[in-house]
């Protein structure tokens, strides 16, 4: 018989309440949750998982068991119950969501994964086994935020390295195997000033689910379980505040392909939007204008903003002014909100009939010279990439110079890092001014598996929260959600 998995209930709780169930990062412990026994009490029944090597269960011989774990949640989803797993927590919860819909049994009502690299990409703790202990102890403050003391406690140390190293060689020998999505919302909370997992990666786990995806951004490092752990609490028990804060960035991506009802409202449009509409002669693009407009507008009603003339507006409550960029391609669309001016800009990855061209249109002469240099695979998404980058200046920039995208570029910066636009060389006699005023602009990528997309802002970093459209997400009242 299967040795069940213990847990750790942290909260009071009224009978029948939601359960959650906690996976802790790499040689974490219940304590790793300890700031949520108030934040959730009264709310839901906290859980946390007790894995081997650690609290309880220091003696027993065995590794880390996502099938194990799968078994002993099995006996309690009679009520209704999420996951949520830190760093190589968010790996094994997923793992375990996966045995749980393998073992046929009633699916959590939300997966939640914090500062969590997508399972298809190698964990880096999982390359770290070869180090002595002291080394690995350096790699734990200086990567991962670890706390500095652990070098001067060796009481600690000698409880948390076995656990550690239990966990890191089940992630050496992980191997993500491909199957169909989970068909269950994930939440996916990350740290902004994060070293090993930066937000933008995150976003590939919303290839992992076939319903909602969302990504919340925190002005914090790895371990913000110990540092944010209110501002966590408060998301999952009451779900996304709908308020846009200075420094964030509100980012929407649908597809309408998916999305029926939003390209058949055709009664919400202006009427400058119907007679646009109408003079589609392709039914496929009428619909996909018709769903465009649509989304924007209901997006921005859920902020209370009319759609109309571009520009920054007033939002509700007194709140700072916000701008909004729609880009498209394809049936893709992508929307951003921020306070203050935005762009944005998506491409999906897809054969051009004539690449030169395209290469020599967007890039200028230091770029080229680059691209020029790039093995012939590479060359098309990281064109794309520029192209993006360029294009979400460009449509950012209304209230500044209308700056042609062949007069900067972005040679020389390297993918995943935040881009700063260049003068081109073609430019050098606007130099002065221009470099001056395109220096004040960031532009952050956004890796969206089949498409790539960049967000432009006038503001050294900002938080980043994401969201997948779904059909049923923003229906009319008086629609029925379907699905």
């Amino acid at each position: 018989m299967l040795p069940e998995t213990p847990f750790a209930s942290l909260t009071r709780y009224p009978p029948g309440a939601p359960l959650l169930f906690c996976l802790p990062y790499a040689g974490g412990d219940v304590s790793a949750f300890w700031a949520w026994k108030q934040a959730f009490d009264g709310v839901f029944d906290v859980r946390v998982v007790m894995l081997p090597g650690r609290e309880g269960r220091v003696a027993e011989p065995g590794a880390l068991s996502p099938e194990l774990i799968a078994r002993s949640i099995a006996a309690h989803t009679g009520t209704p119950y999420s996951i949520y797993g830190h760093s190589m927590g968010g790996r094994v919860a997923f793992e375990v969501v996966r045995e749980l819909r393998r073992l046929g049994v009633r699916a959590p009502e939300c997966l939640y994964v914090g500062a969590a690299h997508p399972p298809e990409r190698q964990e880096t703790l999982g390359r770290w086994t070869g180090l002595g202990d002291e080394d690995l102890i350096e790699e734990l403050i200086h990567r991962l935020d670890a706390p500095a003391d652990l070098r001067t406690q060796p009481e600690l140390k000698a409880l948390l390295i076995p656990a550690l190293r239990t966990d890191m060689e089940w992630l050496r020998h992980y191997r993500f195997a491909r199957q169909e999505p989970l068909d269950v919302p994930i939440i996916a909370f990350a740290g902004a000033h994060d070293r090993e997992v930066a937000h933008p990666g995150m976003l590939a786990w919303a290839r992992h689910t076939s319903s909602t995806f969302r990504l919340h951004t925190l002005d914090a490092a790895h371990l913000f379980l110990t540092t944010h752990a209110d501002q966590v609490a408060r998301t999952i028990a009451d779900g996304p505040h709908r308020g846009l804060a200075a420094d964030e960035v509100h980012v929407w991506l649908a597809d309408l392909d998916e999305l029926p009802e939003l390209c058949a409202a055709v009664e919400e449009l202006s009427p400058k939007e119907a007679a646009r509409a109408a003079r589609f002669r392709q039914e496929d693009q009428r619909r996909r204008f018709v769903g465009r407009s649509v989304l924007l507008r209901r997006l921005l009603g859920e902020y209370g903003i009319e759609p109309g003339a571009g520009g920054p507006r007033t939002l509700p409550g007194g709140g700072s002014g916000a701008g909004h960029s729609l880009s498209h391609s394809g049936g893709l669309v992508l929307v951003a909100l921020a306070a203050g001016r935005v762009g944005a800009a998506l491409e999906r990855f897809r054969p051009l009939a004539d690449e030169q061209s395209f290469f020599d249109g967007v890039l200028d002469e230091r770029e080229r010279d680059e691209y020029a240099g790039l093995p012939e695979e590479l060359r098309l998404p990281s064109a794309l990439r520029t192209w993006t980058a360029k294009e979400a200046v460009s449509r950012a920039t209304g209230d500044g110079p209308r700056v042609d995208p062949a007069l900067f570029g972005f040679a020389g910066q390297r993918p995943g890092a935040t881009w700063v636009p260049e003068v081109a060389p073609e430019a050098a006699q606007q130099a002065g001014q221009l470099a001056e005023w395109l220096a004040e602009w960031r532009v952050t990528h956004l890796p969206l598996g089949r498409a790539t997309a960049a967000i432009a802002v006038r503001a050294p970093r900002f938080l980043l929260r994401f969201e997948t459209v779904r059909q049923g997400r923003l229906v009319r009242p008086g629609v029925e959600a379907a699905g």
